[in-house]
C-alpha cells in the first residue's frame, strides 16, 4: 500500500502542475490517492483530499453524475473511519436519495450506498433504520446475486449483526 500511495502522490503532483483543478484526470487521480490513503490508515489525509474532490465535482458535475456520487460515497466512508458518523450519515442519505431517482432498485451502486448507509445508521445508534435498510438490500440481492456472491453474503452478515444489536 505504501508503494501505491507514493506512486499516486507522484501522479497527483505532476497532474497538479499540468492540468486544471477541475480536469477529470486530475480529480480521478486525487480520488484514487484518497482511497489509497484510507487503505493505508491515513484517514485524515483521505478526508481532506476527498472533501476537495467533492467540492470541485459539485461545481462542475450534475448532482446525479456517477463520479460526483462515487466521491461523495467515498468521503462518507472516510468520515465514518474518522469518527465523523453524523457527517457520514448525512452524506450517504443524500447519495442514496439521488441514486434512488436515477438507478434501478437492483443496481450495484445503489445497493452499495444503501448497505453503507445502513452501517452508518448502526454506528450512529439508529439500529431500527439499519435493520430496515439491510432487510431491503438483502431481499434485492437475494433476487439478483448467487447464494455465494460476496456482496450478498456481506449484506446478510451485516443484517445478522444489526438484528443482534436490535435485541
Amino acid at each position: 500500500m505504501k508503494e501505491a500511495v507514493a506512486l499516486l502522490e507522484h501522479v497527483v503532483t505532476v497532474r497538479k502542475k499540468v492540468l486544471a483543478e477541475d480536469h477529470p484526470s486530475r480529480l480521478a487521480s486525487q480520488h484514487a490517492l484518497a482511497i489509497a490513503y484510507g487503505a493505508n490508515g491515513q484517514v485524515k489525509e483521505a478526508v481532506a483530499l476527498l472533501e476537495h474532490v467533492v467540492a470541485v465535482r459539485k461545481k462542475i458535475l450534475a448532482e446525479d453524475h456517477p463520479d460526483r456520487l462515487a466521491s461523495q460515497h467515498a468521503l462518507a466512508g472516510a468520515y465514518r473511519a474518522n469518527g465523523q458518523v453524523k457527517e457520514a450519515v448525512a452524506l450517504l442519505e443524500h447519495v442514496v436519495a439521488v441514486r434512488k431517482k436515477v438507478l434501478a432498485e437492483d443496481h450495484p451502486s445503489r445497493l452499495a450506498s444503501q448497505h453503507a448507509l445502513a452501517g452508518a445508521y448502526r454506528a450512529n445508534g439508529q439500529v431500527k433504520e439499519a435493520v430496515a435498510l439491510l432487510e431491503h438490500v438483502v431481499a434485492v440481492r437475494k433476487k439478483v446475486l448467487a447464494e455465494d456472491h460476496p456482496d450478498r453474503l456481506a449484506s446478510q452478515h451485516a443484517l445478522a449483526g444489526a438484528y443482534r444489536a436490535n435485541g
